[in-house]
């Protein structure tokens, strides 16, 4: 038990990359493309909205609807990198995609935690 405490950390990580390993394995295949992420989604991160656009913007938009938040996003290869300005500084967040169907895909965040997004529209 003592092991499992000191080493708790380094366990999680490991299991995240196992987690990856075994979704990515069976999770995506074939190419995935911009259009299959166009749409307005939920996740399960945030109960507000993601708008994620044609032209690679994204937004997250109040009930009022103005933007809370918004950058850009884009595929590269199995990841989905979203971009934004945060203190004045350009940020790269890339998401490894676990799977990709036509209301549902998720992704791997940095902390190796699993966000599922659902299509609303």
């Amino acid at each position: 038990m003592e092991f499992v405490q000191k080493h708790l950390k380094l366990i999680l990580i490991l299991a995240a990359i196992i987690v990856l390993l075994v979704f990515a394995s069976g999770g995506v295949s074939g190419a995935i493309t911009e259009k299959d992420f166009v749409g307005k989604w939920v996740s399960s991160r945030s109960a507000t909205p993601i708008h994620l656009y044609a032209n690679g913007e994204w937004e997250i938009k109040a009930d009022g609807g103005a933007a809370m938040q918004y950058g850009v996003w884009q595929i590269k290869g199995r990841q989905i990198i979203w971009s934004d300005m945060h203190r004045g500084n350009l940020e790269h967040d890339p998401d490894p995609v676990v799977y990709v169907k036509p209301n549902e895909f998720q992704v791997v965040e940095q902390d190796g935690s699993i966000t599922t997004f659902t299509r609303l529209e």
